[in-house]
């Protein structure tokens, strides 16, 4: 659990609860913690895709080959040579 919580009011599409009760039920949580867990990975996620957004925005050229080199080889590891 966080430290220290703040509350939010949020409204959202009737379709889109539906789903959220429906998938906190599987989960076996009360809805309130499943839409948590849900918005907290979400902003994660979002900080992350900035995160990278960014460092692409900032990568030059040759660091940029060399990355293009990098993934390639780890490809040819993964999945064999094509």
């Amino acid at each position: 659990m966080l430290p220290f919580m703040e509350r939010l009011n949020l409204n959202v599409p009737s379709e889109t609860r539906a789903v959220l009760r429906r998938l906190a039920e599987g989960a076996k949580l009360r809805e309130g913690e499943y839409a948590r867990e849900l918005l907290v990975r979400a902003v994660a996620q979002a900080e992350r895709e900035v995160f990278f957004d960014e460092m692409e925005r900032k990568m030059t050229p040759a660091a940029r080959k060399r990355l293009l080199a990098v993934a390639g080889a780890v490809d040819k590891v993964r999945h064999g040579a094509r």
